[in-house]
């Protein structure tokens, strides 16, 4: 299976990636899953989720079968949404 993890450098997708790093690796490995961490900041693979065409391409492409979505909220303020 293969999951796409957007915002894998905020708090909460650095926390599933250590999480991933750690024992889950070896039981992921044997059940042939695949996990690709992105974000738009270095340190993960880059892709910008507000970009509705870069994203539906990204999956087509990866292969995606499922999204857990990580991203931060910090940007939100702006819009008035928090």
């Amino acid at each position: 299976m293969n999951i796409l993890v957007t915002g894998a450098n905020g708090q909460l997708g650095r926390c599933l990636r250590d999480l991933l790093d750690t024992s889950s690796v070896t039981a992921s490995e044997e059940k042939d899953l695949q996990v690709v961490f992105t974000d738009v900041s270095e340190g993960a693979e880059y892709l910008d989720i507000t970009d509705a065409a870069a994203v539906k391409d990204f999956v087509r492409i990866r292969g995606i079968e499922a999204i857990v979505n990580c991203p931060g909220v910090q940007f939100l303020r702006q819009f008035g949404l928090f």
